[in-house]
Order: structure tokens, then C-alpha cells, then sequence
């Protein structure tokens, strides 16, 4: 193939090469839909890599959405996220590269290797060491859904604790006294969240003769390690067996998230259990699949598409503000009210019957 011009460009495009050299400049003259089309096909047959000229203005109107590869298969939480971000970066006339990562690999997008993007939007938990590659290449950067310890960061982030705190408190005043959280804490700083949020409810409405006896009460009924595989490859026999090495069933668990909450209700069915007559179960998230099975999950509503929509505002709020200080935008949530929780009065009767 020969050396590539602004010919080419114009004959894709059925325009002027006038039109194109307006477009490749920035110069006034064409349309801003054009300019885009331009650089859209500049883009895809090399020719913007004649000069830095012509990069940084195709940057200018594009923003990388980074996402690991098991987020983005999960179509229930995070592709709602990116969804939100997709559409508001279009409102606002930036297009969006969605670049996905491996999570053993975590090699550098060309895309922000080349600087052909403004900024950077990283949705779900990251590594810190990734996280400071990234950022060697000087490029505004908003996390979703995580934060770091390491490296300030803007984030936009749930209020994990408080959702958690206010779903614990839900089954306590239902008269659910020996309740368990079921999460893996070594996965995710949120899943972390989520714990604290129900052991500070535990500690605020139980009583306990002297300070071993939360830690005693939370290790019986909770199951706290070695979970995320078993959820994430929906292995219910994997589950089966960490609910029967349990010495204590409680009558409710608290779960990290919907999806961990689902296969729970699933292991626990298997194994003979009805929810939410024999035990009660919350997740957390409020994603589509959490209504459809049965029993439906009572859940905390997380706002997924007010938190892409703030990334992407935030994002270009960063660009013309690089110096000012980094900030935690945390997002409040709300209980969904279904049908795995029961009444404890209510469901002993039941069973008695």
C-alpha cells in the first residue's frame, strides 16, 4: 500500500480535501461532526501519526474506559457503568476507546500509550502498581467503584458501608438476631466496605458480654475467604462445601454483592434450605438478575448509571483543573425491599406448622 494523504481521507468521506485539511487543523470551516469523521478515519489508516499536531487533537475529543476482562463479561453491573459512561461522554462531544485489560498481563493500551486520549475512566477494582503505570503517562484519571490507598486518585464510589449498615439493621428489626456476611474481604476494598458496614451494625444493636464476643459472633456465622472463584465461575458445590463446614447456620446472611447473594440462594436450595423460611439472604448492587429469580433479592439500589455520568463529568472537570486537589465522590444508596427476607415471628410459626 502506498503513502497514505488527505486524498484518501477525502475519498472515504465523498469530501473536499480542503474540507479535510480544515478538520485535521482544527481550523474553522467545517462542521464538528465533520471534524470527527475526519479524525475518525485519520485515525484508522494511520495518518494522524504524521504529526503530534494531529494526535493531540484527535485526543482532545476521546477518553479511554478501562475495564478488566471478568468485569466486562459481567453484563449485570459494570456494563452498566459503562453504558452511563459511553453515553454521557457523547452528550458532551467526546467518543469513548474501551480498552480491556488482563488482569495477570495488565499491559498499557495503545491507545494511552500513543496519547490518543484526553483521560482515563477505570472502572472496578485495580492494582495499585498497574494504577501508577498508568499514570506515568501524565493523563488525567477518575476511578469508579474503587479507590486507592497508594495513589490520589479521584473516585466515584458507593457509600458501601452505609448500605451495608442499613441492610443489617433491615433484618435485625425483623428479628433476625444471628446473621452472617458472606463475601470474600481479600477480593475488593468495596467487598471490605460492605463487611465493616455490617459489623458495625452487628456491634451497635447486639450485645455482647466483653469485646471477644463480636469476633466470635461473626467468625460462627460467616463465611469470609475463599469465595470469589466459586461466584465467579458459578460453582454451587464449591459454596455447598464451605456452608457445610460451617459449625453455626445463621437465619440471615448479608451478602457482598447480588451475584454472591444469588448463589447463595442457589447453594442453600440445593442443600435443602427455603428462603426465606428456613434463612434469609440480602445482596447488594441491584442488578437486573436479582428481580427476575426466585425468590427476588431484597438488595441495596447502587445509582450505576449516575456513576458513570459523574465519571465522565468529573473526568473533564479534572482536565482544566490538573492542579486541584483529588476528591471521593460517594454516591448514597437505597434498600430494595423483595422477597428473601421474611419475618422471624412470622417464618418460626411457619415452620412449626
Amino acid at each position: 500500500m502506498g503513502k497514505v494523504t488527505m486524498k484518501d481521507i477525502a475519498a472515504k468521506l465523498n469530501i473536499s480535501i480542503n474540507a479535510v485539511s480544515l478538520a485535521l487543523n482544527g481550523k474553522p470551516g467545517v462542521s464538528e461532526e465533520t471534524k470527527k469523521l475526519v479524525l475518525d478515519v485519520a485515525e484508522k489508516i494511520g495518518y494522524l501519526d504524521r504529526s503530534p499536531k494531529f494526535i493531540q487533537l484527535f485526543a482532545s475529543k476521546n477518553i479511554c474506559a478501562l475495564i478488566k476482562q471478568s468485569h466486562f463479561e459481567d453484563s449485570t453491573f459494570y456494563s452498566k457503568i459503562l453504558m452511563s459512561i459511553v453515553e454521557e461522554a457523547r452528550k458532551k462531544g467526546y467518543d469513548v476507546i474501551t480498552c480491556i485489560v488482563n488482569e495477570d498481563e495488565q499491559n498499557i493500551p495503545s491507545c494511552i500509550e500513543s496519547k490518543k486520549v484526553c483521560g482515563i475512566i477505570i472502572i472496578s477494582a485495580i492494582d495499585d502498581d498497574y494504577l501508577i503505570k498508568l499514570k506515568e503517562f501524565e493523563l488525567p484519571v477518575v476511578l469508579v467503584d474503587h479507590a486507592s490507598l497508594l495513589e490520589n486518585t479521584d473516585s466515584i464510589l458507593t457509600n458501601n458501608k452505609l448500605g451495608s449498615f442499613k441492610i443489617t439493621k433491615l433484618l435485625l428489626d425483623k428479628g433476625y438476631t444471628k446473621i452472617g456476611f458472606f463475601g470474600d474481604l481479600e477480593y475488593s476494598l468495596s467487598i471490605k466496605e460492605r463487611f465493616f458496614g455490617y459489623q458495625e451494625a452487628i456491634k451497635k444493636f447486639i450485645k455482647f458480654d466483653n469485646k471477644d464476643g463480636i469476633t466470635d459472633f461473626i467468625n460462627n456465622y460467616s463465611i469470609l475467604s475463599d469465595l470469589e472463584s466459586y461466584i465467579i465461575n458459578q460453582d454451587s458445590e464449591g459454596i455447598q462445601k464451605k456452608i457445610s463446614q460451617m459449625d453455626n447456620i445463621p437465619e440471615a446472611f448479608v451478602c457482598s454483592n447480588d451475584n454472591a447473594a444469588i448463589m447463595l440462594i442457589t447453594s442453600l436450595k440445593e442443600l435443602g434450605y427455603e428462603i426465606p423460611k428456613d434463612i434469609s439472604v440480602v445482596g447488594f448492587d441491584d442488578i437486573i438478575l436479582s428481580s427476575l429469580v426466585m425468590p427476588k433479592v431484597t438488595t441495596v439500589r447502587v445509582q450505576k448509571e449516575l456513576m458513570g455520568k459523574n465519571a465522565v463529568n468529573r473526568l473533564l472537570w479534572r482536565i482544566d483543573h490538573k492542579d486541584a486537589p483529588n476528591e471521593d465522590i460517594v454516591m448514597g444508596v437505597d434498600i430494595v425491599e423483595r422477597d428473601s427476607v421474611g419475618i422471624k415471628n412470622i417464618m418460626e410459626n411457619e415452620q412449626k406448622n
